[in-house]
């Protein structure tokens, strides 16, 4: 049974030359614990999918068109405002790909993750926040949690910046988890890091991971099921080995081969 269907999903924006169609008659299936990767170069609409999964698409400037997406049971996009906050960043959770632009730049990292648990947790005592903190900084590997708290993002690394991003993410505890791109920016050794540190929070937590990227290799590695996206729809989806061992439309074999 799916964690989590999309159907018949289309999405435009409004633009100064017209309209612009994002998203064209998307549908997909998650089944939980499974790794699904949306594939494709800058524009195919892949960054939108998650967006509306999150339900951001009018804070992005977005319209949805037609289609639902199915958690639990419900259309999340025919919720009301405070089921829809329930969900996001609690059940539902996305690491967003530029950390620069998610953090405060002139709130401590101490109060940016305090914020992100008792949105969810409003009768949290301090010592239980701090404790649940500092748990999650552990699991994303930043041990020196006085240090990491006490300081402004621009004090930290790309790395540990991404780090928080996704201790963030993780701190509700969500059943599934959105990775948008989550290495733009980093160098190649960080890159794999912050891959392997993601890889190794959906095996431990038990969660069903959702990665948007335009990187074949990181596609082949890290999913389960690859859906491959041009010009707003889905050209092929199937399990990552079939993908590549035998790829059908014209798209999937360009990408594979560059």
């Amino acid at each position: 049974m799916a964690i989590l269907s999309v159907k018949n999903l289309s999405i435009d924006y409004r633009a100064s030359f017209g309209t612009v169609e994002a998203v064209k008659n998307v549908s997909f299936d998650i089944k939980k614990g499974e790794a699904f990767v949306i594939v494709g170069r800058s524009g195919s609409g892949k960054s939108t999918v998650a967006s509306a999964i999150m339900d951001l698409t009018e804070i992005d400037g977005g319209r949805i068109k037609s289609g639902s997406i199915i958690y639990g049971g419900k259309d999340i996009l025919k919720m009301s405002f405070d089921e829809k906050r329930q969900i996001r960043g609690k059940k539902i959770s996305m690491i967003f790909q530029d950390p620069q632009s998610y953090l405060n730049p002139v709130i401590r990292i101490k109060k940016q993750l305090f914020e992100a648990y008792e949105v969810h947790n409003p009768n949290a005592s301090y010592n239980e926040t701090y404790a649940k903190v500092a748990e999650v900084l552990n699991k994303v590997q930043l041990d020196d949690t006085d240090r990491i708290l006490k300081s402004y993002p621009h004090q930290l690394s790309g790395g540990q910046k991404q780090r928080i991003l996704i201790a963030m993410a993780i701190i509700n505890n969500p059943e599934i988890l959105i990775a948008d791109e989550p290495t733009t920016g980093l160098d190649a050794a960080i890159q794999k890091q912050v891959l392997e540190l993601i890889a190794g929070l959906k095996k431990s937590l038990g969660i069903t991971l959702i990665m948007i990227t335009h990187n074949m290799r990181i596609a082949k590695k890290y999913s389960d099921i690859v859906a491959v996206m041009h010009n707003g729809e889905i050209v092929e989806m199937s399990a990552v080995d079939e993908i590549f061992k035998n790829p059908k439309h014209e798209y999937t074999k360009l990408l594979i081969g560059s």
